[in-house]
């Protein structure tokens, strides 16, 4: 997948996965009542866990296929939680990387690599839609 490497800044990047389905409940006269309700599903990738300290792009840590974004957002009036992964605001990671380039040790990821975002079991796939930073590019 060709374009530019993901890392944890100076940028602040964006995985965003939309519809992200999650059971709400609805406020009735006779008590609430449980709805599944899509909402979008972004992820900061500042806040990810780096898997390595070998390679930095722009002076922060280039990120790989085992980097985990501990947490993502969006979902969070879904309280009775997501329909497949059966969390709110759980944790991303890339599905996919680089088929030829390799940071640290695993493929890196970059732009437009697809995520599955809550958790293992994900209710929704994403990806990175914007970019953190403009120094190196992967184009396979």
């Amino acid at each position: 997948m060709p374009g530019l490497v993901n890392s944890s800044g100076p940028v602040p990047a964006l995985d965003s996965a939309f519809p992200d389905p999650c059971v709400t409940p609805l406020p009735t006269p006779l008590g609430p009542v449980p709805m599944t309700i899509p909402y979008p599903n972004l992820t900061l990738l500042v806040t990810a866990i780096v898997s390595q300290f070998k390679v930095f792009l722009m002076c922060m840590p280039a990120h790989n296929l085992t980097t985990v974004k501990p947490m993502s957002m969006g979902d969070t009036p879904g309280v009775l939680l997501g329909v497949a992964s059966g969390m709110v605001m759980g944790p991303a990671r890339h599905a996919m990387g680089s088929t030829n380039v390799f940071m640290g040790g695993p493929p890196c990821t970059s732009l437009l690599c697809p995520t599955s975002q809550n958790g293992m079991s994900p209710n929704i796939a994403g990806m990175t839609l914007t970019i953190s930073q403009l120094k190196t590019s992967v184009m396979r």
